[in-house]
């Protein structure tokens, strides 16, 4: 089996150090791909210095058009590969794959909704003034993403999609647990002939990748998406380097469920919220706050229905729950149900490989790690509260990116709103359904993301100020990719 390619310039090439992808499902070898190292992607990057050409709108959208298509043609094999990468089950994979395709289909009309950012502001509101203020934005010279191993290929489509629509060069880091779809993912963007050195692929160690970025000076931006081990890291080593950095972490999701919330429509969502793409997104409910009087029934049927959910290969059509990415995550996941003080785990939470059955715990305490911070699998811790503590536990919560709340009362769903500090609050619906459109930002430690537009990420906000429309013919209604 040779080792698979990265995208540089206009060709995909095999250089680098072969790395081995290792399959969750069957413990094996499931593709080779060539890594590159940190000289050789300074070296790529030497070649991008300077500002891009500018890149119209239509001819972003007829590259996109012909990457849909080249989707198309090889979805069955991204199909397998995604199976056998993650560990999802073929439903979940199949949403990942057709939501790809969907999203390049409507990306033109996704685009064109979105409104312009410039605004003009008067250099004084008293007085006469041929001074002008305008806070507008042009595009990054060239984006570097790192993107994680449960969404590698959609997040890379989107990235790659917002990026160039923006204006901006990307180089692409895809997660090496995903490096055979990161490899045919090069191979789809070179047959689709994209815009040239717009679009840069590296397999790569991440650390060598990061390197790299941040001493060049053609990347101007960082976009980390992954795991919050890494997270501040990253951020701080921007900071030091004199980039700009984006920091998209690990959610914890906190779901509250209210006694007038129907129990069985209740229990269907928490179960699928906690154990779709097996409890692995970063919209995944976590942890479930229960309304006092409601809370010894529902404790029962979620137990039942967690116990009815089918663990096994995700190739067979009736498995609700794959394996996780590895064994490790496996036995770090049973031990943090171990280590929470007063835990109780009332089922699941075997390891067999890296196959993890559903587990519920309680016992939980606001100040324990596994309630504050959250984790990545099949799992939900579950509290009986009252109104007048709820907004303590959601509140503790460090990492509030996506919080629930299950309920039909106006009035408690507002307070929810207006309480919950998350940058994604859900209503009445399963919070793991996400659209490839969906604005992103929130991460609390970023400092610099908030919730947006994908496309308005990449560009970079700055004001002019003079006398602008005289000096340089700005018409009031300009559009920002003018500038």
């Amino acid at each position: 089996m040779s080792a698979r390619a990265n995208l540089v310039g206009e060709m995909t090439r095999e250089m680098g150090a072969a790395y081995e992808v290792i399959s969750p499902v069957t413990g094996t070898t499931l593709d080779r791909v060539a890594l590159l190292g940190k000289e050789e992607i300074a070296a790529l990057l030497a070649r991008l210095s300077g500002p891009p050409k500018p890149l119209a709108h239509r001819e972003v959208f007829a590259f996109l058009h012909r990457f849909r298509e080249q989707l198309v043609a090889h979805r069955d094999v991204l199909l397998e590969r995604t199976v056998f990468e993650t560990g999802f089950t073929g439903r979940d994979c199949s949403e990942m794959v057709d939501g790809a395709v969907e999203f390049l289909k409507d990306f033109e009309t996704y685009a064109h909704d979105q409104s312009s950012r410039s605004q003009v502001i008067r250099h004084s509101y008293s007085t006469l003034s041929q001074r002008d203020m305008r806070i507008t934005d042009r595009p990054f010279r060239c984006v570097a993403a790192v993107v994680p191993q449960n969404a590698s290929l959609t997040l890379g489509i989107t990235i790659i999609a917002s990026a160039l629509y923006a204006g901006s060069r990307i180089v692409l880091r895809p997660s090496l647990q995903c490096a055979s779809t990161g490899a045919l993912l090069a191979d789809i963007v070179r047959e689709s002939d994209p815009p040239w050195a717009f679009v840069e692929i590296v397999n790569s160690l991440a650390s060598d990748f990061l390197d790299a970025c941040l001493a060049s000076d053609s990347v101007d931006l960082i976009h980390y998406i992954g795991s919050n081990q890494y997270a501040l890291p990253v951020f701080q080593q921007a900071f030091a380097a004199g980039k700009i950095c984006l920091l998209d972490g690990q959610g914890n999701g906190l779901l509250y469920l209210d006694r007038t919330f129907p129990q069985e429509t209740a229990v269907e969502l928490i179960t699928s919220g906690a154990t779709r793409f097996n409890g692995e997104t970063c919209t995944s409910v976590n942890g479930v706050l229960i309304e006092e009087s409601a809370y010894v029934a529902v404790r029962e049927a979620l137990v039942e229905s967690f116990r009815q959910l089918r663990v096994g290969s995700p190739l067979e059509e009736t498995v609700q729950i794959g394996p996780l990415f590895s064994e490790k995550q496996a036995v770090g996941l049973r031990r943090t149900l171990q280590d929470t003080p007063n835990g109780r785990i009332l089922c699941g939470g075997t390891v067999n490989g890296a196959y993890f059955t559903p587990a519920i715990i309680e016992g939980v305490d606001m100040a324990d790690a596994i309630a504050r911070e959250g984790f990545f699998g099949p799992c939900i811790w579950i509290h009986p509260v009252r109104q007048e503590t709820l907004w303590k536990w959601i509140r503790a919560n460090r990492f509030p990116l996506s919080d629930t709340v299950l309920a039909t009362r106006k009035d408690l769903i507002r307070n929810f709103a207006r309480n919950s500090r998350a940058a994604r609050i859900c209503v009445n619906q399963d919070p793991s359904v996400e659209s490839m459109f969906e604005p992103w930002g929130g991460y609390p430690p970023s400092g610099f993301n908030p919730v947006s537009v994908w496309m308005q990420k990449y560009r970079q906000t700055f004001q002019l100020d003079g006398r602008l429309s005289e000096i340089l013919g700005i018409p009031s209604d300009h559009a920002p990719d003018t500038v």
